[in-house]
């Protein structure tokens, strides 16, 4: 699990649905192997106006899969590269062809997030992936490893507007394993890549060196530094925070921090899994930016975070409170009643409490809600009044009881639901709070259709 995922989903609450991981549901399935298709020569042109995002690559590492190679119908093409094209091989092997200059100078960074359309084929001329045929562009981050090592060397060389083709072999794409059944082991891989645009990272936070005389130690160990003050009250355990975070290991390589996912986190204090989060949340004021040394047993512990961070490491963490949330009163738990509930052929069971007025959600549409989620002995295990604030998410991306459900309502309305298992969480539960086979009740508010 990766440092991000940790601290993201470090609420202890099982069913965060703001989070979409506890109350997502089963992972998608594996989307379908690639389809061959007439392929043009391996290297012909891309088109450079449609396509729906495919990745041409799944992970940093050669041999890593990607998640979606399913290629169209065919679609025209440019004209052929001329012959008397160019070849520049760099150090590692890669090998790429400047079929069209972009913008001088325009050249996306590590960290930057990139959107091209691209084709790729085996080097018989099979195409096995393409943007162009799938109707939109495809993003992804420069140099994160979100794509296959030589996509993230060869896109840092273009400019923007830039048409290249790359080759790239094995050891820089899908090594010794291939992606079966279309991409075999050890392949060499020909693609044509444009770069349409790119959005320049944030700045990252600087790494500040401890000053001896400004440190303090609180009795658990942790050593923090006060960056910047701040003005008002301090939280209290159970009030919702939402903050700010960047961390290091010791030598300052930064690991990871909320710049880079364009956004903040939020959990109540003293729920947060990684512990010294709940002492630090509780020593900050609205504004405020600390700095503090970790002791691994108050962070990952001996769960290693890569070579950059291997198990038992200290680490270096500034957390700023952008704000304290106040909470919402929590709606009484109630079973719905027997005489007043229908249901759909599902089996999913429902009581309207209040109609509304306004639009009912499609099943593609982000729909913004306020719930309260119950075991049916009454437990409360997750709540977004809880954290004062609504919470917005893809339809498609909760529980089946929660899909369909939705789709009942309209603006304004308020329902209660009794969600079955196999519309829940099923037989493995979402531990540790939801058990297996567990029978769900919600009551759910719905506020907007569409983003804001």
């Amino acid at each position: 699990m990766s440092i991000r995922t940790l601290v993201t989903n470090a609420l202890a609450a099982a069913a965060v649905i703001a989070g979409g991981a506890a109350c997502s549901s089963e992972e998608s399935s594996t989307p379908p192997a690639p389809q061959e298709s007439p392929a043009p020569p391996a290297d012909a042109a891309p088109v450079a106006d449609a396509g729906t995002p495919g990745r041409p690559a799944g992970a940093a590492q050669a041999g890593q899969a990607a998640k979606s190679l399913t290629v169209p119908a065919p679609v025209s093409q440019d004209p052929p590269i001329p012959e008397d094209t160019e070849i520049v091989t760099t150090a590692s092997g890669l090998q790429y062809s400047v079929l069209a200059p972009g913008e001088e100078g325009q050249r996306p960074k590590a960290g930057d997030k990139v959107k091209v359309h691209y084709s790729g084929w085996l080097t018989d001329g099979k195409m096995f992936d393409s943007s162009v045929r799938k109707g939109s562009p495809f993003e992804f981050t420069l140099g994160e490893g979100q794509v296959i090592a030589g996509w993230d060397e060869g896109v840092a060389l273009m400019d923007k507007g830039a048409r290249y083709k790359l080759t790239i072999p094995d050891a820089l794409a899908y090594g010794e394993q291939g992606r079966p059944p279309v991409i075999p082991p050890k392949s060499t891989l020909v693609f044509q890549v444009e770069l349409i645009d790119f959005t320049p990272a944030p700045p990252m936070p600087p790494f500040h060196e401890a000053l001896a005389d400004a440190q303090q130690r609180t009795d658990s160990g942790l050593v923090y530094q006060v960056l910047r003050e701040g003005e008002g009250d301090t939280p209290e355990k159970g009030e919702v925070v939402e903050l700010r975070y960047a961390i290091w290991n010791t030598d300052g390589k930064l690991l990871d921090c909320t710049e880079k996912q364009g956004g903040t986190i939020k959990g109540p204090c003293g729920s947060w899994r990684i512990a010294f989060l709940n002492e630090a949340a509780q020593l900050l004021r609205p504004g405020a930016r600390y700095r503090f040394e970790v002791p691994p047993e108050l962070a990952f512990g001996a769960q290693s975070q890569g070579p950059d961070l291997p198990a038992n490491s200290p680490s270096i963490w500034e957390v700023e409170l952008v704000r304290t949330i106040p909470p919402l009163p929590v709606p009484e738990f109630k079973a719905l009643d027997a005489e007043r509930q229908l249901r759909t052929p599902s089996g999913l069971a429902y009581e309207i409490v209040r109609d509304g007025t306004g639009d009912t959600p499609k099943p593609t549409d982000e729909v913004t809600v306020h719930y309260a989620g119950w075991l049916t002995d009454g437990t409360l295990f997750d709540s977004s009044y809880g954290r004062g604030e609504p919470t917005s998410f893809p339809l498609r991306g909760v529980i089946p009881g929660w899909t369909e459900g939705l789709q009942l309502m309209r603006e304004g309305a308020i329902y209660r639901f009794a969600i079955p298992s196999d519309l829940a969480y099923g037989p493995r539960g979402s531990p540790p709070v939801i058990p297996p086979d567990a029978a769900l009740i919600f009551q759910v508010e719905l506020i907007r259709v569409g983003p804001e």
